[in-house]
């Protein structure tokens, strides 16, 4: 099980000096990540990407977003509380209107019976007969949740999707570019109260969000995922 996408995002309500210090921003954050190029440029939004380091990104008056699909990235928590710390400092961004870690895990299946079979190891058994009595397991491709926790709202899906998959994880006999079968384990996790940046410490979010979610994946996978 490997990371497929992990996403921050922040909003704020005080970022037009974006429209004075985009340029400098950009120049700042090509310092931070090799390879950065601009990809397009609106009036009130620049979006940037890294082919070499697998990162896009994109900042406004209003939101920033930083985002890999790589599996490999395992220093992303730091670049992405370094991002939040150049757009705050450039900007003069003092307090965050909420902020955002989205953590996908999956794998590419053999075929579409196995990652259906691994969607179920994660729901209680009451839970289980209560959605087998809607449908048969092999009719199932999704399965939310969303509730509140204190100051954050979170989301969970455990869905099978057709992906292609990232060019590391690609399975003996498959074609690059070949859609194949994924389990996929989604975790959204959004503070909606204000808060200010000084006081935030998004690495350490991005961190306890991706380790508690990895390992309650894991450890409930881990018999199934050896017999596959």
């Amino acid at each position: 099980m490997v990371p497929l996408l992990q996403s921050f995002d922040f909003s704020y309500a005080d970022g037009l000096l974006f429209y004075d210090r985009s340029g400098a921003l950009a120049r700042q954050l090509q310092q931070i990540i090799p390879g950065l190029i601009l990809k397009d440029a609106a009036t009130d939004q620049r979006e940037l990407s890294s082919p070499q380091e697998e990162i896009d990104l994109f900042f406004g008056i209003r939101v920033a977003r930083i985002q890999t699909f790589s599996p490999g990235k395992s220093d992303f928590s730091s670049l992405a509380a370094s991002f939040l710390g150049v757009v705050a400092e450039t900007m003069e961004i003092n307090q965050l209107s909420d902020f955002h870690f989205r953590h996908i895990l999956g794998r590419p299946c053999a075929s579409l019976e196995e990652a259906q079979e691994l969607m179920w190891p994660l729901f209680p058994e009451e839970t289980k007969a209560k959605l087998h009595a809607v449908a048969q397991p092999s009719q199932w491709r999704a399965a939310q949740y969303e509730f509140l926790l204190g100051n954050f709202a979170v989301q969970g899906r455990v869905a099978v999707m057709d992906l292609i998959p990232h060019a590391s994880l690609l399975p003996a006999g498959a074609s690059p570019g070949e859609q194949i079968p994924h389990i996929t384990f989604h975790l959204d996790m959004r503070g909606f109260v204000p808060i200010d940046v000084a006081e935030f410490d998004a690495k350490a979010f991005i961190e306890n969000v991706r380790v508690k979610h990895t390992e309650e994946i894991l450890s409930k996978l881990a018999p199934h995922l050896a017999q596959v």
